[in-house]
């Protein structure tokens, strides 16, 4: 499925919900691998776009997952914290993208992703030590 402004946005939404439940549950640091799930969801989107952007973010996705599921918590803490900021420097590009019938426009969004994984990465960086 390609993805398009209104589908995007609907899916960082979905996403962000689903993240802030999978982090508030306070289980996230001791067992990550809820995340992968999600990660799985956004795999076929960004594979099948013509942007060389997203297709980078499906491998870090891809990377993201194979340290979750090998245990590798810090691996997944700094890459979760480099798709957090590069998530954070998306939005900052996207303030008016989405038209006001969505839910706060794809900026807000990937801004809240952004800031979810970061604090996620923290999360599990705390555990390794």
């Amino acid at each position: 499925m390609a993805l398009s402004s209104d589908n995007l946005n609907d899916h960082l939404y979905s996403t962000n919900l689903a993240l802030s439940d999978l982090f508030n549950n306070r289980t996230f640091a001791h067992d990550p691998s809820g995340l992968i799930p999600i990660l799985d969801s956004w795999g076929p989107q960004l594979q099948n776009s013509t942007s060389p952007v997203l297709h980078t973010a499906a491998t870090d996705l891809g990377q993201l997952k194979s340290y979750l599921q090998n245990g590798d918590r810090a691996g997944a803490s700094t890459l979760m914290q480099h798709l957090g900021e590069q998530a954070s420097r998306a939005a900052s590009n996207t303030h008016d993208w989405a038209g006001p019938h969505l839910h706060n426009g794809i900026g807000d969004q990937l801004r809240h992703l952004g800031q979810l994984l970061i604090m996620a990465a923290g999360n599990l960086k705390s555990m390794v030590a």
